[in-house]
C-alpha cells in the first residue's frame, strides 16, 4: 500500500521585520495530508483491534438522574429491594427484587449500551479483519480471541451478551485495575500484527482506574512497539485526565461519550478513522536553520495535544504523531524564534517526516520527506503589522488549550489561586476571539473552584471542547 504525504505550510506573519531586534515568537502551521498513489486500487489493509472493556461494578449499575435516583430509591426502600456496598472503592447501591426487574425495562446500564454498540461495530468488519475482546475489573478475562472471531463470529456475539450479563464464567471482581488488561491486550494484538494490519487497542471505561501508575508503565511499553491506544470515556465519573494521557502518550484517539448512548457514535468515529488510515507511525522532526531557534512543536488538529515526550538529536527535535487517517489529516504547530537577517526570503527551519505505509507498519524501510519553512524578511514598517489571521486564530486557540492544561495541573497540586488565574486568562482570550459559550464554561469552572463543589460533567465537556478548538478553523490558510 503505497502512500505519500503533502505538506502545506502557512506562517502566522507573511514578513518578519529586520529593523528591530527579534523578540517575539513566530509560528508555522504544517497541514500534513496523506495521499495514495493512483495505482492503489487494492482493498484497505486488515484492521487488527483488541477491545478492552471495563467490566467493573460501575459499568453494571444504572446511570440515573437525580430525579430518577430519588424515585427508584424511594420505591426500593419501600420494597426492601436495595443493598449497599462498594464499587471502585466507593460507596455504591445495588438494586434487587421487583425494583431491579422494573428498572431493567426502562433504564439501561453502561455495560448494556457498550455491549450493543460493540456488536454493531463488529458487524461492520470484514472477514480479513481480526478482533479480540477482553473484560477487566480486578482481574482480566478473555471474552474471545481473533481466532474465535474468525471461526465463529456468532459465538463471539453470544459471549458479548454473557459479558453484559456478568456471566463470562470467571469472577473478575468489582474494581478497576487496567495494567494487566493492557498486557493481555498487547499480547493478543501482537498475534496478528505481523500480518501488516492496522493495529489498535480500544479501551472503554466509565470508572476511576485504581492502578494508574502501573497502567502508564504498560502504556509506555506498548507505545514503543508502535501500537496506539484509543480510549473512550463513558458517562461522568471516569478519570478523563488519565484516559486522555493514555491516548496522547500512545498517539491514539480520545473520545468522550457524555451519555452512554453516545458510545456507538464514538466507536463509529474510531472505526472510520482506522478504515481510512493511510500512513502509520508518523514522526515529525524540526530543526532551525540560519540561526533560528525552535521553541515548541504541538499537534492542533484533529485534536490538540502537548507532546509529553520529544526527542532531540543532532539539532533535530522530533515527536511521534502516530497513525494518520485520510478522514482526519494532522496539523502541527511550530513555534520558532528567528534571528536578524538580510532582506528577502530565507530558510528558517527544516521539517522531516518519517512514516510507514498502512498495511506495512513493520517494514524496515520507512518513507521520508523533507520540506523547508521559508520566511520573508522586510524593512517596510507597515509589514510588521501584517498577519495571517487564520493562523493566528489557531495559535490563540492553542493558547487557550495550554491555559486549560496548566489550570488542571495547578488544581491537581492544590494551587487553586493559580488554577483560577489560568482559567481567567483563558476566559479573556476566548471572549476576545468571539467564543462566549466556551468562555462561559470556563467561568463555571472558576465558580466551582470557589465553592469547592465540582461538576464532573461540565469539566469533561470543557476539556473535550478545548481539545478540538482548532477544528472549526478552516484548513484553507491562504487568506
Amino acid at each position: 500500500m503505497s502512500s505519500n504525504v503533502n505538506v502545506a505550510i502557512s506562517l502566522s506573519h507573511p514578513t518578519i521585520s529586520v529593523d528591530d531586534e527579534i523578540q517575539n515568537s513566530y509560528y508555522a502551521l504544517l497541514d500534513i495530508v496523506p495521499t495514495q498513489s493512483d495505482e492503489q486500487a487494492s482493498p484497505r489493509p486488515p484492521i487488527n483491534v483488541v477491545f478492552v472493556v471495563d467490566s467493573s461494578a460501575t459499568m453494571h449499575r444504572f446511570n440515573l438522574t437525580e430525579t430518577e435516583q430519588e424515585y427508584w430509591m424511594s420505591l426500593a426502600l419501600q420494597r426492601d429491594d436495595v443493598v449497599r456496598g462498594t464499587a471502585d472503592d466507593r460507596k455504591a447501591v445495588y438494586w434487587t427484587g421487583q425494583t431491579l426487574l422494573e428498572m431493567e425495562t426502562s433504564v439501561k446500564k453502561p455495560m448494556t449500551v457498550v455491549a450493543e454498540s460493540l456488536k454493531i461495530t463488529l458487524s461492520t468488519l470484514r472477514p480479513t479483519d481480526s478482533v479480540s475482546m477482553i473484560a477487566f475489573a480486578n482481574k482480566v478475562a478473555t471474552v474471545f480471541t481473533a481466532t474465535d472471531w474468525k471461526s465463529d463470529p456468532d459465538s463471539c456475539s453470544a459471549k458479548i451478551d454473557a459479558m453484559r450479563d456478568q456471566a463470562i464464567g470467571k469472577d473478575i471482581g468489582n474494581g478497576t485495575l487496567l495494567a494487566d488488561a493492557l498486557n493481555r491486550a498487547s499480547e493478543l494484538l501482537g498475534t496478528f500484527a505481523r500480518l501488516g494490519s492496522i493495529n489498535r487497542l480500544v479501551v472503554l471505561s466509565d470508572g476511576i482506574v485504581q492502578d494508574s501508575a502501573d497502567s502508564m508503565a504498560r502504556v509506555d511499553e506498548i507505545q514503543r512497539t508502535g501500537y496506539a491506544i484509543t480510549t473512550i470515556g463513558v458517562g461522568e465519573e471516569f478519570d478523563e485526565e488519565f484516559l486522555t494521557r493514555v491516548a496522547d502518550s500512545s498517539r491514539g484517539q480520545y473520545h468522550y461519550a457524555a451519555d452512554v448512548a453516545e458510545v456507538t457514535s464514538c466507536l463509529e468515529r474510531e472505526m472510520s478513522h482506522l478504515e481510512r488510515t493511510t500512513i502509520t507511525d508518523l514522526y515529525v522532526a524540526v530543526r532551525g536553520v540560519n540561526g533560528t531557534f525552535i521553541q515548541d512543536i504541538a499537534a492542533v488538529r484533529p485534536a490538540m495535544a502537548i507532546f509529553d515526550e520529544m526527542f532531540t538529536q543532532n539539532e533535530w527535535t522530533s515527536a511521534r504523531i502516530g497513525d494518520v487517517s485520510s478522514s482526519s489529516p494532522i496539523t502541527v504547530l511550530v513555534q520558532f524564534l528567528p534571528v536578524h537577517s538580510d532582506l528577502g526570503s530565507m530558510a528558517v527551519a527544516d521539517v522531516q517526516l518519517l512514516w510507514a505505509n498502512a498495511g506495512d507498519a513493520f517494514a524496515q524501510n520507512k518513507e521520508t520527506k523533507t520540506v523547508t519553512i521559508d520566511a520573508v524578511f522586510s524593512s517596510d514598517p507597515l509589514d510588521r503589522f501584517k498577519e495571517n489571521r487564520k493562523v493566528v486564530d489557531v495559535v490563540d486557540r492553542y493558547t487557550v488549550f495550554k491555559l486549560e492544561r496548566e489550570a488542571q495541573r495547578a488544581k491537581d497540586r492544590g494551587d487553586v489561586a493559580s488554577a483560577k488565574e489560568k482559567y481567567g486568562a483563558a476566559t479573556r482570550k476566548l471572549t476576545s476571539m468571539g467564543e462566549p459559550e466556551l468562555a462561559g464554561q470556563i467561568e463555571k469552572q472558576i465558580e466551582t473552584l470557589s465553592t469547592g463543589v465540582p461538576d464532573p460533567a461540565a469539566e469533561k465537556r470543557l476539556k473535550s471542547n478545548t481539545r478540538r478548538l482548532a477544528v472549526s478553523v478552516p484548513r484553507d490558510l491562504n487568506s
